[in-house]
């Protein structure tokens, strides 16, 4: 069972006046699903960027509110102020904690430094996937997935979503092709060289031209 509580107040005000809210230190948030009626509701700013930040996407939290409700949800959008990141709304979506639910798990690369296929300046790890989907219980989807490098021992290698570690109780719900690291080789910078040799190239066409043009002037 979730152990993360956030607790509620019914919210009254509606559209451009929760910015009035916002100034007081007061998020408005919204539970809904499970095909219930969906709640209105507003919290206090630090509990609840407090509870986001450790829930995250994946631990159920119990959404409590002054009317005796108490829902296991979990974190499903986060809406923030494009300038300042301000936390301006939350979504939480209602989960049966006796059902498999669908959630997006953080993948975080370990062991880049013991990848062989990097040494002699070879390349050098690359992430191309950030998350992947698992379906599981709430309460069993865990707070993040680790790919080891150490495996990479070569460019034609990739760990990919089907062979990252996952729970017993979870199955991976992505694309399991996905590509989620490897070693990218150097860039090799050719390009300057070339557009030196194509001006050049140019300059002696241009003095051709102007030769031949002053022949002509004189005659």
């Amino acid at each position: 069972m979730a152990d993360l509580v956030l607790q509620a107040d019914t919210r009254t005000t509606m559209g451009k006046k929760n910015r009035a809210l916002r100034a007081q230190g007061i998020i408005p948030i919204h539970v809904y699903g499970l095909k219930e009626a969906p709640l209105s509701l507003q919290a206090e700013s630090r509990r609840l960027i407090n509870v986001v930040r450790e829930a995250g996407r994946t631990t159920p939290v119990i959404v409590e509110s002054v009317a005796g409700n108490q829902d296991v949800t979990l974190v499903r959008e986060v809406a923030t102020h494009p300038v300042s990141g301000d936390v301006l709304h939350v979504d939480f979506l209602r989960v049966d904690v006796t059902q498999t639910v669908e959630a997006p798990v953080p993948v975080v690369l370990i062991n880049q430094e013991e990848a062989t296929g990097t040494r002699g300046g070879a390349g050098f790890v690359t992430q191309g996937v950030y998350e992947v989907v698992l379906a599981a219980r709430p309460g069993s989807i865990p707070h993040e997935l680790l790919a080891d490098c150490s495996v990479l021992d070569s460019l034609d290698v990739a760990i990919l979503a089907s062979e990252l570690p996952l729970p017993a109780d979870a199955a991976l719900a992505s694309d399991p092709d996905e590509r989620i690291a490897w070693i990218q080789p150097p860039r090799v910078i050719v390009e300057d060289e070339e557009e030196d040799e194509g001006l050049e190239g140019e300059e002696g066409e241009d003095e051709g031209d102007t030769s031949e043009d002053d022949e002509e002037s004189t005659s």
